[in-house]
C-alpha cells in the first residue's frame, strides 16, 4: 500500500491569496458603487472582501480562522491585533444582517443603503489594521521556501 501526502501550503501562500482577493472585491464593490449598481450587490462584494481581510489577518499572524461568520472570524482577529472597539461592534453586527456562514443559525437578509456604505468604511479601517512591516517579513519567508 502506498500512501501519499499532498504538498502543504505554506501561511504565505494563504495569506497572500486572501489578502489580495480582499483588495480585488473592495476595489470591485467601489466600482459597482461608483457606477450605481444596486446597493445589495455592492453590499454583498464589498462583504466577500472584508470576510477576505478578517482571513488574511488571521494567516498574517498564522492563527487558524474558524468559521467564517463575522462573530467568529472576530473573535480570531482580535487576539492577534489591537481592533478598534467601535469597528469591532460594527463588524459583529454584519451578522444580523448576513450571517451565511454560521453552523447553528443561517440567516441571510437584506441590507439596507447604509449598510452598504457601512460595510466600505469597515474595508477601508480593517485595511489599515494590516502592519506593512509584517507583511513584507511574511512575504519575504515566503520567497525562501
Amino acid at each position: 500500500m502506498r500512501i501519499e501526502f499532498m504538498a502543504q501550503k505554506s501561511r504565505y501562500d494563504e495569506f497572500e491569496k486572501e489578502y489580495l482577493d480582499a483588495k480585488a472585491y473592495l476595489r470591485r464593490a467601489k466600482q459597482f458603487q461608483n457606477e450605481g449598481q444596486i446597493h445589495s450587490v455592492v453590499f454583498n462584494v464589498a462583504s466577500l472582501a472584508l470576510e477576505r481581510y478578517l482571513v488574511a489577518l488571521c494567516y498574517l499572524y498564522d492563527v487558524e480562522p474558524f468559521n467564517h461568520n463575522y462573530n467568529c472570524l472576530m473573535d480570531s482577529v482580535e487576539k492577534i491585533v489591537d481592533v478598534p472597539a467601535k469597528l469591532n461592534t460594527e463588524i459583529r453586527s454584519l451578522d444580523e444582517i448576513f450571517d451565511i456562514c454560521s453552523i447553528d443559525n443561517y440567516f441571510h437578509g437584506e441590507p439596507e443603503l447604509s449598510d452598504m456604505e457601512r460595510i466600505i468604511i469597515m474595508c477601508d479601517a480593517v485595511d489599515g489594521l494590516f502592519d506593512k512591516k509584517k507583511i513584507e517579513a511574511v512575504r519575504e519567508e515566503g520567497k525562501e521556501k
